[in-house]
């Protein structure tokens, strides 16, 4: 079934908390997920700004939503609302999915789950025995550099550009046993040679830069940006001239959506569905 069911008494509601969240191009990826399923359901943006988090998540579950994601500036900010946490969010520290249980929400976080499903279905790329060099320290980066530790990376050295961040959370990553964790200074990045890269900051999302140059870093097969708009960003445009495999965030924010929806509905979802919604909301408007 594949028509839209009407809005009506039972329908169940779905959204993303942000703030801003006007942006966002998680709802098209959710509602034809419901679609592609014929589930009487709904998706919605909720913009709440920071100091009305707290009532906006008990107003949303006194109302019955059914589950929720959460992206900046709330990642972190909502873990002390939440009743229960799964083990990889309370090592993470910080939550993206909300699924409401019994005893109220139950928070997960999907981020890194969904960057080793795009590193191993958009690149054929596994993390275990490899070298990776992170750019970035933000709350991606925590959730990604968990999940590569978890995958067996042998080293992950982070870079960024106030170097106390980097510090912290290599501290932090460096508690759950793992590979070594390690700090370089941004200005500090050639030789390191890592068989992967990863960019985990905004910079080069419609900036025209690069948060590196790559060819004196030596990155020996793969390079990753998390950033999906424009496609392909000038850290991609070096690497593909450099001929290493590469791919966009876009992989990423699909299969983190992907595991988001299994999470709060329990239903597998419609991958391919998921895929060409979110193909559709990026390309430009017609004129």
């Amino acid at each position: 079934m594949s028509g839209a069911p009407p809005i009506d008494g039972e329908t169940r509601l779905y959204g993303i908390l942000g703030h801003p969240v006007s942006h966002t191009i998680s709802p098209p990826m959710h509602n034809a997920a419901f679609r592609a399923l014929g589930h009487n359901a709904v998706y919605l943006p909720f913009p709440v700004p920071p100091e009305r988090l707290e009532a906006a998540v008990a107003g949303l579950r006194s109302v019955g939503v059914r589950g929720l994601n959460v992206t900046v500036p709330h990642k972190t900010a909502v873990v002390p609302l939440l009743a229960e946490l799964t083990p990889a969010a309370r090592a993470i520290g910080a939550v993206n999915t909300l699924r409401l249980d019994t005893g109220g929400w139950c928070g997960t976080n999907t981020d890194g789950t969904g960057f080793i499903l795009s590193l191993q279905h958009d690149l054929g790329w596994r993390a275990e025995g490899k070298r990776v060099l992170m750019l970035g320290a933000g709350g991606s980066a925590r959730s990604i550099g968990w999940h590569l530790l978890q995958e067996g990376a042998a080293r992950l050295t982070i870079a960024n550009r106030t170097p106390a961040r980097a510090v912290a959370l290599a501290d932090a990553l460096a508690r759950d046993p793992g590979g070594t964790v390690e700090c370089l200074p941004l200005d500090g990045l050639a030789g390191a040679a890592p068989d992967l890269l990863v960019n985990t900051t905004t910079v080069g999302m419609g900036d025209g830069r690069a948060p590196a140059d790559l060819a004196p870093v030596g990155v020996r097969e793969a390079v990753i940006d998390i950033v999906y708009a424009p496609p392909v960003t000038p850290l991609l445009e070096q690497a593909r001239a450099l001929g290493l495999a590469h791919t966009n965030g876009l992989g990423m924010l699909l299969y983190q959506g992907v595991a988001a929806f299994e999470f709060f509905t329990g239903a597998e979802a419609p991958v391919e569905a998921m895929r060409a919604a979110l193909e559709a909301a990026l390309q430009p408007p017609e004129r």
